[in-house]
C-alpha cells in the first residue's frame, strides 16, 4: 500500500486484520448492506498502523506479548462526520474479539493462518510472506465500548450487531440483551458514565467513541481514565475516534492529541490552513481533502448542510464538516498567529535575555519564560533531568515546589546574562524580594498583572508583535496549549484581561511569556546594555 502520504515500510498485523475483516464482517447498512466490509483509504492506513509490530521481538508461546508487542499502545482517529469511524471501529472490535489480533512470531515462509484452527468454519486462510508477523487469537476477550450516552454508543454498537447477525461471526459472537457473548466467557459491553458497575473491570480492548466529548465536567474523562488503567493491567490497547473537539473543553481527545507520548498513533488530516471555510470554492477543496478515503460520502449533501449551518453556527460547521479545530469566541491568541511565529534557533550560554515569571501556590501553574535580544522566546530547562521551567501542581503533590523554582531561577541567571526579570509577585513576594536582593532590584522587578490598564497594554503589544513577526518562539506544545486556552475578559474602557474558559484549562505559561516580552521590550527601549544604571519604579 503506497500513496504520496501513506507508505507501509514496517512490520504489521494490519494486512492480516484487513483480510480477516473482509472475510468476516459485512457492510451493516445502506445500499451495500450485506457486502464484505473492505478496508481502504484511511481505514486501512489506521489499521496497519494500529497493528504495527515492534522489530526484533521474540515469541514465547507460554507468555505471548500483548500490548508490548506493538509499536503503539493506543490510537486516535480524528475525522469529520460521516467518514465511517463507527463501522470501522465495529470491524476492529470484531477482529479483537475473535480474530488473530496478537503477535505470534515471525513467518519464515510457507506459514498459513487458518480460521478452522480457531473454531471457525468459514474457510478463511491467510498466507504469510517471509518475515511477516503472524497472528493468534486471544483466548478470552473482554471488551468495552464507551460513549457519552446509549444513543452515542450505538454509533459503534449498532453496526457491530449488524455485522454479527448477518455474517459468519454469528457462530462465535452471540448478541444478548445489553452485551455480546464471546467464546471462553468473553464479552463486549457498551458503557456510559451511568454504568458504574462495569467500571474497573479487567478489559483487554476498548473503543472510546467521540472522545472529544469526554470532559471533567460530564465525568467521562474520569471514566475513560479508569478504563485505560484496566487496559494497562491486562496488557490491552484501545482506539479512540472523534470529530474535532472544542479547544475550550479540555477533552480526552485534546489531551491525547497534545500528549508528548510517542506510543500513540494519531490520524488527523487537517485541511490546508490557507483555505477559507467561508469561501464556497475553498470549502469544496476542504471537503475533498478531509473526506478522501470515504467514497460513500456525498460531498454535495455535505456542502448543503455546511452552508446552512454556517449561517447560524459557523464554528460548528467548520469543526464537524471541515475537520478543523476552531477556537470559540473571545479567544486571545489565534492559532494561525502562534504557528506562524514559530522559529528554531539555538540560544547560546551567556546570551543576553529577559525573563518573565508567573507564579501560583496550588491551583494554577507556575512558569518561567525567556526572551532573547532578537525577540526569540523559549522555555529554559533546569536540574539534572533538564526539566522545563513550568510546574503543574498536580505533579507535585498539589503545591508548587518552591525549592525547584528557586533552583531554576538560579540556573537561568548562571547560564544567561539576564538584563531584566519581571515577576508577578502575588503569593511570591518573599521569593521576589530574595531574588532582587541576590541579583539586583534593578534587574528583578515586580510587575503585578492585576493592574488592568498596564496588563491590557502588554497584551496588545504581545499580540501585535507576534502577528508582525517581531517576536518568535520555540516549538513547545505545552506553551501552545496555554496560549490557545486564554480568553479575553472584557473590562471598562474597551479593555480586556485574560481568563480561563474552564478551571481545568490553564494559561500561566502565556502569562510568563507576556511578562518576558514586556521585560525585553522595556529593556530595548532603555538600551539593552544600560542595566547597571537603570532604576525602575512601578507605582
Amino acid at each position: 500500500m503506497a500513496t504520496s502520504e501513506w507508505v507501509v515500510d514496517f512490520p504489521t498485523l494490519g494486512f492480516l486484520a484487513a483480510d480477516w475483516i473482509e472475510a468476516h464482517c459485512i457492510v451493516p447498512d445502506g445500499f451495500s448492506l450485506g457486502q464484505p466490509f473492505v478496508l481502504d483509504g484511511w481505514q486501512l492506513w489506521c489499521t496497519v498502523n494500529h497493528y504495527r509490530v515492534r522489530k526484533g521481538l521474540t515469541f514465547d508461546p507460554t507468555r505471548p506479548a500483548q500490548s508490548t508487542a506493538f509499536h503503539y499502545r493506543r490510537s486516535q482517529v480524528v475525522g469529520p462526520q460521516k467518514t465511517g469511524k463507527g463501522p470501522w471501529s465495529a470491524a476492529e472490535t470484531c477482529f479483537e474479539a475473535v480474530g488473530p489480533c496478537l503477535f505470534a512470531g515471525w513467518a519464515r515462509g510457507g506459514e498459513v493462518y487458518r480460521c478452522e484452527n480457531d473454531g471457525c468454519g468459514c474457510g478463511f486462510e491467510y498466507a504469510y510472506e517471509p518475515g511477516e508477523p503472524m497472528g493468534m487469537r486471544r483466548p478470552t476477550s473482554l471488551i468495552q465500548l464507551l460513549a457519552t450516552s446509549e444513543d452515542q454508543v450505538d454509533n459503534v454498537y449498532r453496526p457491530l450487531q449488524g455485522m454479527i447477525r448477518r455474517g459468519p461471526l454469528l457462530e462465535r459472537m452471540k448478541v444478548r440483551e445489553g452485551f455480546i457473548r464471546l467464546p471462553e466467557d468473553g464479552r463486549i459491553d457498551p458503557v456510559t458514565a451511568a454504568a458504574n458497575s462495569k467500571l474497573g473491570n479487567p478489559i483487554n480492548f476498548a473503543i472510546f467513541d467521540e472522545s472529544g466529548l469526554y470532559t471533567a465536567r460530564n465525568k467521562l474523562l474520569k471514566v475513560s481514565q479508569t478504563m485505560r488503567r484496566g487496559l494497562a493491567g491486562m496488557g490491552g490497547r484501545s482506539i479512540e475516534t472523534t470529530n474535532p473537539w472544542d479547544p475550550m473543553e479540555a477533552s480526552q481527545a485534546q489531551q491525547t492529541y497534545e500528549s508528548r507520548s510517542t506510543d500513540i498513533f494519531r490520524f488527523y488530516r487537517k485541511p490546508p490552513a490557507d483555505l477559507s471555510y467561508k469561501n464556497k470554492r475553498d470549502r469544496h477543496k476542504i471537503h475533498q481533502y478531509v473526506y478522501e478515503g470515504s467514497p460513500w460520502v456525498d460531498l454535495a449533501a455535505i456542502e448543503a448542510e455546511a452552508a446552512e449551518l454556517l449561517e447560524t453556527d459557523p464554528t460548528q460547521a467548520e469543526r464537524f464538516f471541515g475537520n478543523r479545530l476552531v477556537q470559540g469566541l473571545g479567544s486571545y491568541m489565534p492559532e494561525k498567529v502562534w504557528d506562524a511565529s514559530e522559529a528554531d534557533r539555538e540560544v547560546a550560554r551567556g546570551e543576553r535575555v529577559a525573563v518573565g515569571f508567573d507564579g501560583s501556590r496550588s491551583g494554577d501553574w507556575t512558569a518561567l519564560r525567556v526572551e532573547t535580544v532578537d525577540g526569540y522566546r523559549f522555555t529554559p530547562t533546569y536540574g539534572p533531568d533538564s526539566r522545563p521551567t513550568f510546574w503543574n501542581p498536580e505533579e507535585w503533590g498539589g503545591r508548587i515546589p518552591r525549592g525547584e523554582v528557586n533552583a531554576a531561577v538560579s540556573e537561568i541567571f548562571d547560564r544567561y546574562s539576564v538584563a531584566r526579570m519581571y515577576v508577578d509577585p502575588r503569593h511570591w513576594e518573599t521569593q521576589a524580594d530574595a531574588w532582587a536582593a541576590e541579583y539586583g532590584d534593578d534587574v528583578v522587578v515586580t510587575w503585578p498583572t492585576n493592574q488592568i490598564g498596564r496588563m491590557f497594554d502588554a497584551l496588545v503589544r504581545f499580540l501585535e508583535d507576534s502577528t508582525d513577526g517581531l517576536t518568535t518562539h520555540s516549538d513547545d506544545s505545552t506553551a501552545k496549549v496555554h496560549a490557545l486556552a486564554a480568553r479575553k475578559v472584557a473590562k471598562p474602557g474597551d479593555k480586556y484581561i485574560l481568563g480561563k474558559p474552564a478551571e481545568t484549562q490553564k494559561f500561566d505559561i502565556l502569562m510568563a511569556d507576556v511578562l518576558a516580552h514586556e521585560a525585553a521590550a522595556d529593556q530595548r527601549t532603555e538600551g539593552w546594555d544600560a542595566q547597571d544604571t537603570r532604576v525602575i519604579v512601578f507605582r
